[in-house]
């Protein structure tokens, strides 16, 4: 698991959201105030503000990642 800004994520990454695991299948990210959110296939939604969330992400785009990655 590695912590990263609810902001960053990417469709593919695994968040482990209050001890459930969700695997987000698409980001929609609207202009103006909206807040953008992440949806996995099973109907579960999160608005995605700046707060820190765990997540598990695949090779490289784990080592790419934003830098800002605390585990």
């Amino acid at each position: 698991m590695t912590t990263i800004f609810a902001d960053d994520l990417q469709p593919g990454d695994v968040v482990d959201y209050h001890g459930e695991l969700h695997r987000i299948t698409h980001i929609e990210r609207c202009n103006g105030w909206a807040w953008p959110v992440a949806y996995d296939d099973a109907g579960w939604a999160m608005a995605l503000g700046h707060e820190p969330v765990d997540v598990r992400r695949s090779g490289v785009r784990a080592a790419r990642g934003s830098g800002r990655n605390s585990l």
